[in-house]
């Protein structure tokens, strides 16, 4: 039987809390011996007072201490299951958060990228802090109760053994279902959450082509059908607690009726004639208390299925930062070392394509550049160009062929060690000023060295200078600002591979030949690859490729 890696993952990260789980776990097991003191101190304090014995001290103090140890064995488990389940949550948000800033999400709409930090984070840290350790908690504490039966009366402790089983068996006939319609509904979820996202990103499209009542219909439609797939889930939830509670009830109710027949002297088999009311009440006090952990088992069986569904998407998501992580284990160099010297790249017979029924961007394309030289992509639009710099980058993988820094395979995601520093087409920005965003790349930079690589880039008449403010989209700045600001702050990064997509777009000539300018001040300390139309950069160049939708060439 082979091992599904995803469910793997799942249990790998009950590490996160690993000593709250613990803790969780005795807390829980308590529970069942405090249950049987209570029913003996209740049973024996109810027989002496029908008897009109005195000596009624002892059991209601007794008592008093089963019920006030299990109260806080049931306060420290609470306490200990809402801290599992939040330092699981958090930790699995931050690796999913630190793999969607690194790339690693770059597959996933925004949509679907938001629903794994949020919603699928949770249902592990709910399933750690809930199903897993009360599925632990059933199987100990059924043998518990088993053995506590079956030494005062085997009758009683077979009817507990036979119907036990009803229980788990039940679960396993609804699992499939409960689990696809888990599914189901976090796929709508994942497709309501982009599909929103979407319309609202292009509200204002919307309004000037006058569709906003269409789409507000749309997104209406797209909730419905979220709205159906989770009260399928609740409806299977609630179906599977009723179902058990009858279960529950029906063998509560067949050791009740063993019990009265025989104290009230109806029947006579088995042990039952050497009953009396003090164990007979015992045993009846046990009936419901065995069969709690189970039931609780059941209740919490669609947080398995949950978490199940968030494993298919959060383990593949964050597979490649544990492949980074062992990586770094074993000695990958530091980008802090040596001053940051620049790399060598080679591309060794890349082929790429997005999907298998799609054409291939480039096939079998090959290019070594010494450390600190210039490699310019060109092309049409279209041709792969900026898809070849997120393979340089390792935010993609090829299908074929290596992408080598300084001859060693470039790791998947590898702008997380501060080897290289992105200029994109479309940026993004930190809520702030010029001088924040700038100041991300080089904390230490002073006002006088900001305003020089702003110069460079043609940014000297900003708005308010160094405090512009921005949004998240570059707001405060055009669009050629907002390209030219990230620009300025790839250029004042240490990193020492610089990636550019098309820097001097819509620049003057001006503007142009004075980047050029920095580009060529820097080249020599640093490997730059660059995606452009313009004939400006040409000069800089070491080695060009010509990209045409297929093989390339020189």
């Amino acid at each position: 039987m082979s091992i599904d890696p995803n469910q793997v993952w799942l249990a790998g990260q009950r590490q996160h809390a690993a000593p709250m789980v613990r803790r969780l776990l005795l807390c829980a097991l308590a529970d069942t011996p405090l249950a049987l003191a209570q029913a003996a101190a209740l049973a024996w304090l109810a027989a002496r007072l029908l008897a009109g014995h005195g000596g009624l001290v002892v059991p209601a103090l007794l008592l008093l201490f089963a019920l006030t140890l299990r109260a806080v064995a049931g306060a420290a488990r609470a306490r200990y299951s809402a801290g599992a389940a939040a330092d699981i949550t958090r930790a699995v948000r931050e690796r999913v958060a630190d793999a969607l800033l690194r790339g690693a999400g770059a597959a996933l709409p925004p949509g679907e990228a938001s629903t794994a930090l949020l919603e699928q984070a949770q249902a592990v840290g709910r399933y750690h802090a809930g199903f897993a350790v009360q599925r632990r908690v059933a199987s100990l504490a059924t043998v518990l109760f088993l053995v506590a039966a079956f030494s005062v009366d085997w009758i009683v402790g077979l009817i507990f053994l036979c119907t036990a089983p009803l229980i788990p068996v039940f679960m396993m006939l609804v699992g499939t279902g409960a689990q696809r319609a888990a599914d189901r509904q976090l796929d709508s979820l994942r497709f309501l959450g982009g599909y929103f996202l979407d319309r609202l990103r292009g509200v204002l499209t919307l309004r000037a082509f006058a569709r906003e009542e269409a789409e507000r219909r749309a997104v209406d439609t797209v909730n419905g059908e979220y709205r159906r797939h989770t009260m399928k889930v609740l409806r299977i939830a609630f179906l599977t607690s009723a179902v058990l509670e009858l279960f529950a009830a029906l063998s509560v109710a067949l050791v009740a009726l063993y019990v009265g027949l025989h104290l009230l002297k109806l029947v006579a088999f088995g042990p039952g004639p050497a009953l009396t009311f003090g164990t007979g009440l015992w045993l009846l006090l046990l009936a419901p208390e065995f069969y709690q952990p189970l039931r609780q088992l059941a209740a919490g069986y669609h947080d398995r299925a949950a978490a199940r569904a968030a494993a298919e998407v959060l383990a593949p998501l964050l597979a490649d930062d544990v492949r980074d992580d062992d990586a770094a284990d074993q000695g990958s160099p530091d980008p802090g070392a040596a001053g940051n010297p620049p790399p060598s790249l080679t591309l060794d017979a890349l082929s790429f394509r997005f999907a298998d029924h799609q054409p291939a961007l480039f096939e079998q394309l090959s290019a070594t550049l010494p450390a600190g030289g210039c490699l310019l992509l060109r092309g049409d639009s279209g041709t792969g160009k900026s898809t070849l710099l997120r393979l340089i980058a390792g935010l993609l993988a090829p299908q074929h062929g290596r992408v080598l820094h300084d001859g060693r395979p470039a790791p998947l995601l590898a702008e997380h060690n501060g080897r290289l520093a992105w200029a994109g087409q479309h940026p993004w920005f930190v809520h702030g000023t010029v001088a924040e965003n700038l100041r991300l790349v080089a904390p230490h930079a002073d006002d006088a060295a900001l305003e020089a690589v702003l110069a460079e880039c043609g940014l000297t008449a900003l708005p308010a200078g160094l405090a512009t403010p921005l949004d998240e989209n570059g707001g405060g700045l055009s669009g050629g600002q907002g390209r030219r600001l990230a620009l300025a702050r790839a250029l004042l990064s240490p990193a020492p591979l610089l990636l550019l997509d098309e820097p001097t777009a819509e620049l003057d000539p001006a503007s142009e030949a004075r980047l050029v300018a920095a580009l060529a001040a820097r080249k020599g300390r640093r490997t730059l690859v660059i995606a452009t139309h313009s004939p400006a950069l040409a000069p800089l160049a070491d080695h060009s490729l010509w990209l045409s939708g297929g093989p390339a060439h020189d």
